[in-house]
């Protein structure tokens, strides 16, 4: 795959952004994720603040997420050991050891960590050992934040933080992957050719695109 941006160093947070969400005073119940004490809301949680909307209008999966997810976990299902590893899609709940709660996309457990006693109604607390996102489905409060850096990025560290082994990253709107490994440089790659996602399961995302005639926004 070719490399086409290199990302070594990690990127936190700014203070700026913890001080100013909290100022903000949002209710709870917008808060989708949090990582190292920054909230970061539902996309659409101005309108529910405007009542232009109802929450219940902005917290589910828009259709070509929905179904991204499904493809990727198939392909996985498919294509790897279902006796060693646990595979699953949606919006898993993951709480990480300093107490940050997070959403998960696309996950791959390795079954001897989570035992059947660690699944519970609760969150999991036991970190993949793959974590697969589609596109960015947060917001903060400043308009003008830059979501890969605050987000993405700092979403990546903080799951290498607690023991996952691998997150990939696709963009719809940019049309691009991004592959991050602990300890090594980040690749930033076109999302049409073959990405590997884990041991020998490689899927083409463009093509399955394109094959169902799924349309980008």
């Amino acid at each position: 795959m070719k490399k086409v941006l290199m990302i070594s160093a990690p990127v936190s947070a700014p203070t700026e952004t913890k001080t100013r969400t909290k100022r903000r005073k949002i209710p709870t119940y917008l808060v989708r994720e949090t990582i190292d004490e920054v909230e970061f809301y539902y996309p659409g949680f101005r309108q529910v603040l405007d009542k232009r909307k109802q929450v219940e209008e902005i917290r589910g999966d828009g259709g070509l997420t929905f179904f991204l997810k499904l493809f990727l976990a198939d392909a996985l299902k498919a294509g790897l050991n279902n006796q060693l590893y646990r595979i699953g899609c949606g919006q898993l709940g993951f709480t990480a050891n300093n107490n940050d709660n997070m959403e998960l996309g696309v996950v791959i457990f390795d079954r001897a960590k989570l035992t059947p006693d660690q699944i519970t109604p609760r969150y999991v607390t036991v970190a993949p050992k793959v974590v697969i996102e589609i596109d960015v489905n947060v917001e903060l409060p400043d308009r003008n934040s830059d979501l890969f850096q605050e987000y993405v990025i700092h979403k990546v560290e903080n799951l290498f933080k607690n023991g996952v082994e691998k997150v990939i990253w696709f963009f719809s709107k940019s049309k691009k992957v991004f592959i991050a490994l602990p300890n090594q440089p980040w690749q930033m790659d076109d999302w049409n050719k073959d990405v590997i996602l884990f041991e020998n399961v490689k899927v083409n995302i463009a093509a399955y695109i394109e094959q169902e005639g799924f349309k980008l926004e």
